[in-house]
């Protein structure tokens, strides 16, 4: 089973485009997603989540079970033991996982980068701009020019 991890940010599109982007670039469709939500963006799980089951069912995966999880931005400990939990029950299943560390918070994403680190997660996705005129609008919007996805995992520790 494809695990796909992910959580709020900034912008919702972060969250949208990134998986996008997966599916797109990587084809990893995945079977179950947890996103993180920290108490500032709590608001925007809702509609990242029916992007995501819209996008998805365009990929053939309809009302896929998204778990959403919430996060204390402030709470280090909290939180990276909250993503430690998750991937050591999906790791110790056998599941690919991914991680995707673009819409994240830097202090929440180095919990999740760590705990990625320990549990030598499969993937680590990553889309950055190199130009931001345009960072929320839908992923086909963005010229494709200026985005560029990776797998961390794959470019760092080959």
């Amino acid at each position: 089973m494809r695990i796909y991890i992910t959580m709020t940010g900034m912008s919702r599109w972060a969250v949208i485009n990134s998986i996008w982007a997966a599916v797109r670039h990587q084809e990893y469709v995945p079977d179950k997603i947890y996103l993180f939500k920290t108490d500032q963006r709590r608001d925007d799980a809702p509609i990242i989540i029916e992007c995501i089951n819209l996008l998805l069912s365009e990929y053939g995966k309809k009302n896929i079970p998204i778990e959403e999880i919430p996060l204390e931005e402030g709470d280090f400990a909290t939180s990276s033991r909250k993503m430690m939990d998750v991937l050591e029950k999906e790791k110790m299943s056998g599941n690919e996982i991914a991680i995707d560390i673009t819409p994240g918070r830097r202090a929440v994403m180095t919990s999740a980068l760590m705990a990625a680190w320990k549990h030598e997660i499969d993937h680590i996705f990553y889309l950055y701009l190199d130009d931001f005129r345009r960072p929320d609008n839908p992923y086909p919007m963005i010229p494709f020019q200026f985005q560029h996805f990776v797998d961390l995992k794959k470019e760092v520790w080959k």
